[in-house]
């Protein structure tokens, strides 16, 4: 067993959500959405989705004090060869908001979850692609175009 991670949202937290059933059951949610979105898809399309749901899962674990095993990079370091406009961040986070919903996590819950995730905002979204930058040598910045048919939210 992992040692229990420190969350800013009490110790309990964790617990208080479901473990990581629930963590596993909303991040299934969130990158079914993600995954078939018509602008999102695009930032995944060289990822494997089992890999990339687990490392969220492990996590938010250790962020909600649950078990620690999280061993990635930061949000900042994992996102640094993506530009992310704030529109990408927001409707990602309002699928959260959906997968939660979806996935019955209670209405509290959900507040705290998705304050804890608007604050990794200023870590991930970026102005420009200049900004950004590959994460080992030679890896190119994925720049995925807003498509012209979609529907601002």
């Amino acid at each position: 067993m992992a040692a229990k991670g420190k969350s800013a949202l009490g110790d309990n937290f964790y617990e208080q959500v479901g473990g990581k059933a629930c963590l596993q059951r909303v991040h299934n949610i969130l990158y079914t959405k993600l995954f078939t979105h018509p602008w999102l898809k695009g930032f995944f399309a060289h990822t494997k989705r089992e890999v990339v749901e687990a490392q969220q899962t492990d996590f938010w674990m250790g962020l909600m004090g649950g078990p620690s095993i999280y061993g990635g990079r930061s949000p900042r370091d994992a996102h640094v060869h993506m530009f992310m406009p704030a529109e990408v961040f927001d409707i990602r986070h309002k699928l959260l908001a959906e997968a939660l919903v979806e996935a019955g996590v209670a209405p509290d819950l959900r507040e705290k979850w998705l304050a804890i995730d608007a604050g990794f905002k200023r870590a991930i979204v970026n102005e420009s692609p200049d900004e950004c930058h590959g994460r080992y040598r030679g890896e190119e910045v994925i720049i995925v175009p807003r498509p012209p048919n979609l529907t601002r939210e």
